[in-house]
């Protein structure tokens, strides 16, 4: 993943203090960033609905006219009402820094690289988050109208991972107590954790990744940061030095500035391959090529 910089006094000192820039929403020039449609409030069993379909699959089940769920329902969701998520709250709370899944990417190096007299780094996304940093990275959909975001679905899911966490830990100690093995029953209970968590993670986002298809052109990855915070103003997120895989320096990049990128490499004690986008004769392409 790669993201384009200026040549300024914040990318040089973020380079050096190996910090990325995580802002708000609203500071974006996309007046349409997370802007999605809200549902909440969970509808009657009686009136068969797409929206009530998804409701029961999140709670593992398939048909409204299931016996289980005819009689259950009514009690389940009153006592998931009031755990209804504030989709407000989660996306004001989110910080958000942008990359690109590419290197040579004329816009991005003329929006965001200074008209290639700025840089470009290249992150393993494997390395970049701290283990200890409540951050995900997503790839942006780009879609022809905003998310919907279900509030009700969330609760479901949120429950039905907690469900299945506690009795997978239940289930593991008391096998363990008793010296039995229910290897079958703690994989169901794992896989439950697994399809509410990927779930959840769809709908994230949706909710915070998801922009208009004229920005297609970015191809954009998203690392969003969810840590409890007040306020709009932006965060700094620190990164270990071995997530930077390459830097990248504009064919228009000065020689001092060049040389400053260089020397913060050195004092950080940082030996990664340094290339240079360079314009191509004859067409409109960037071409990536050793630095010399």
């Amino acid at each position: 993943m790669f993201k384009y910089f200026r040549v300024n006094e914040y990318s040089l000192r973020n380079l050096a203090e190996s910090n990325l820039f995580l802002n708000h929403h609203s500071s974006f020039n996309d007046p349409f960033e997370c802007r999605c449609e809200i549902l909440s409030g969970f509808p009657s069993l009686e009136v068969e609905s797409p929206r009530l379909i998804n409701i029961l699959n999140a709670w593992g089940f398939e048909r409204a006219d299931d016996e289980v769920v005819r009689e259950n329902y009514d009690d389940y969701v009153e006592g998931l009402e009031s755990s209804e998520p504030n989709i407000e709250y989660y996306i004001d709370n989110a910080r958000i820094g942008c990359f690109s899944k590419r290197q040579d990417n004329l816009l991005m190096w003329a929006h965001y690289a200074d008209g290639l007299r700025g840089f470009c780094l290249e992150f393993d996304s494997q390395k970049l988050i701290p283990p200890d940093q409540d951050a995900k990275i997503y790839e942006v959909l780009y879609e022809n109208e905003p998310a919907i975001i279900d509030a009700s679905v969330m609760a479901v899911l949120h429950d039905q991972w907690g469900y299945h966490n506690d009795a997978f830990f239940e289930t593991q100690a008391l096998a363990k107590y008793r010296g039995e093995g229910r290897n079958y029953e703690l994989s169901l209970y794992e896989a439950g954790v697994k399809d509410a968590s990927y779930r959840l993670g769809e709908i994230y986002q949706k909710m915070l990744a998801t922009k208009p298809v004229q920005w297609s052109y970015e191809e954009e990855l998203r690392l969003i940061d969810f840590a409890p915070r007040t306020g709009q103003s932006g965060t700094l997120m620190f990164y270990p030095g071995s997530a930077i895989k390459s830097v990248i320096f504009g064919e228009k990049m000065t020689r001092d500035h060049q040389q400053l990128v260089q020397d913060i490499l050195h004092a950080k004690a940082l030996v990664v391959p340094i290339k240079k986008a360079v314009r191509g004769d004859g067409n409109f392409n960037i071409h990536i090529v050793d630095f010399k």
